[in-house]
């Protein structure tokens, strides 16, 4: 698990029990999460666990910083250059707790799966990258990152369960769009980028049993007809934005022909108020959304040459749920969501149910701005990209666990704070803040957190939101410092730590 044991206090939550119930304090829970590594070298494992400890509390420093010192430094650096360290023996461990942890659940369980680009374009000497442009610029150079990450119902991240890295092959200066399109066209789908949505699928129902839902999410560049066919005949659940207006079996939806007509005369079910996260490209919001769904049957795409032997031919049966903005504020673009599940969807609960969980999604691009502006992994100078692959695995365990931390404070604000972090780490919070010790009365987690990110600038007045994860990291690393202060100060002392 990633928190600490409750202690005499019974939570009343089954999600959050499983992620706190553990036993294992926070600054243990390295040791924890990859207590099942095996790199083939004991000595490596160990030099493995030492390195993930010293970046997570200083998860903003570069290595030498987040090292101290030279011989920690060093021996981080060997650790990311041996071919001993493999990326998946790194995260096997981390996905072995993510999965007893998912399987704790008892409901669903929300995989979400997503696309990154990491660039390194800045750093031109690094051997290895790929394009992640439409040329083969040394600015637009860099790595491809594609996850299904785990999150309860409620939006609180459980762990990775299934991650590809990747740099592409160079770009070809010399073929035409149109040519692209038709040598696409032609491939299968084994043989396609966007195969890694199929792989996530199939790694993620490989990893986990037990009695929790799994239901994959995932934006419009997961609508593809063999990731769905694949899902459907599989019986694996999914909820995923559509990203063309399908054509339809006209016969069997009351003569409609795409997907777009068949909703519109779907009758309204009602009105809900949907919370638009904010990004480098628009302002958080919310949007008023009318809602319709339709049970349609899809008809098979076209595919031609070699692409025909790996995609169904068959119809399939979905529930598409629209979900349509009437009018948006000004300068801002109206939502109009179409979502495509194999669940049946009678009412509009049960619409509102699935909007919320697609809402969820958002969750992963927070944990991506957690690696890269949190983590600042695009500024790591390991100068090869199988180097960077073990540095951005071993992050993206970190990540989680910051993120971790930061949502849960949000979804079980009362829980006490000694469930999820260290009386070290609770009372180099309250020093920096109070001038004090830990309180006589056990601060909650909600309290503990707001704490934190004001030191990294958060001002929690009365109309503030709770802690971005920008000032939550920077706070964490602000915590962290003074943590190592006060076990140096009681090391020359003699003293004890807090307990």
């Amino acid at each position: 698990m990633l928190g600490r044991a409750a202690r005499n206090v019974v939570c009343e939550d089954a999600e959050v029990q499983c992620i706190v119930g553990s036993g294992i304090a926070s600054t243990e829970w390295v040791r924890h999460e990859f207590s099942g590594i095996r790199l083939g070298d004991e000595r490596l494992d160990k030099r493995l666990i030492k390195t993930a400890e010293l970046l997570a509390k200083s998860p903003r420093s570069p290595i030498n910083e987040a090292c101290r010192t030279w011989a920690d430094t060093k021996a981080a650096y060997r650790l990311f250059d041996n071919p001993k360290t493999q990326v998946q023996a790194i995260l096997a461990p981390h996905i072995e707790a993510t999965r007893r942890r998912v399987e704790q659940i008892e409901g669903w369980v929300l995989c979400i799966q997503d696309t990154v680009f990491v660039s390194y374009g800045k750093h031109p000497h690094t051997k290895g990258l790929g394009p992640i442009g439409t040329s083969n610029a040394s600015h637009e150079r860099g790595l491809i990152m594609h996850n299904a990450v785990a999150f309860t119902s409620s939006g609180v991240p459980l762990g990775i369960l299934s991650q590809q890295i990747w740099a592409r092959d160079e770009v070809s200066e010399k073929e035409e769009a149109q040519e692209k399109i038709g040598r696409l066209q032609v491939t299968p789908i084994d043989e396609k980028e966007s195969f890694k949505w199929i792989q996530g699928l199939r790694e993620t129902h490989e990893r986990v049993a037990g009695k929790a839902e799994l239901i994959t999410v995932a934006d419009r560049e997961s609508d593809i007809w063999e990731f769905l066919t694949e899902a459907k005949e599989a019986g694996r659940h999914f909820l995923v934005r559509a990203r063309v207006d399908r054509q339809l079996v006209p016969e069997e939806n009351e003569c409609c022909e795409k997907m777009i007509e068949a909703l519109a005369d779907a009758p309204l079910l009602g009105s809900k108020t949907v919370e638009i996260p904010g990004n480098g490209k628009r302002k958080a919001r919310t949007a008023e959304v009318q809602v319709r769904v339709e049970q349609l049957a899809l008809k098979a795409p076209r595919r031609l040459g070699r692409a025909k032997a790996s995609a169904s031919k068959e119809p399939i049966t979905v529930t598409a749920i629209s979900v349509l903005e009437g009018q948006a504020p000004a300068g801002e673009e109206a939502i109009a969501w179409v979502l495509l599940t194999d669940l049946r969807v009678t009412n509009f609960d049960s619409a509102c149910e699935k909007i919320d969980w697609y809402g969820k999604r958002f969750g992963i691009e927070m944990w991506h701005k957690v690696l890269k502006s949190g983590c600042q992994v695009e500024d790591c100078l390991l100068e090869h990209a199988e180097r960077l692959r073990r540095y951005l695995t071993l992050f993206s365990i970190i990540g989680v666990r910051l993120m971790h931390v930061a949502y849960l404070a949000r979804e079980q604000p009362d829980l006490p704070a000694a469930e999820v972090l260290s009386a070290e780490e609770i009372e180099a919070v309250y020093v920096q803040t109070d001038k004090t010790l830990i309180p006589a009365t056990p601060p909650t987690l909600r309290d503990v957190v707001r704490r934190i990110g004001s030191l990294g600038g958060h001002l929690g007045r009365k109309g503030d939101k709770e802690p971005g994860m920008i000032a939550f990291w920077r706070g964490w690393t602000a915590m962290y410092r003074t943590v190592i202060a006060l076990r140096n100060y009681r090391r020359i002392r003699g003293l004890q730590g807090p307990s």
